[in-house]
């Protein structure tokens, strides 16, 4: 695999599986949700994944 491949919900779903089997990592599986969940709404809406905050003043 390639190292710097984005997060998707397939690497996320297999960092979830490995820190729920080895009781690792829980704080860091949910990390790769969120970014997997962004990543995933940029590509569908073409949004920036939530990088870019609206209604600056």
């Amino acid at each position: 695999m390639p190292k710097n491949k984005p997060m998707d919900k397939e690497a996320a779903a297999r960092i979830q599986s490995n820190a729920d089997r080895t009781g690792n990592n829980q704080d860091f599986k949910a990390r790769a949700q969120s970014t997997a969940d962004r990543r995933e709404h940029a590509n569908t809406s073409g949004g920036n994944g939530g990088t870019e905050q609206s209604g600056k003043k």
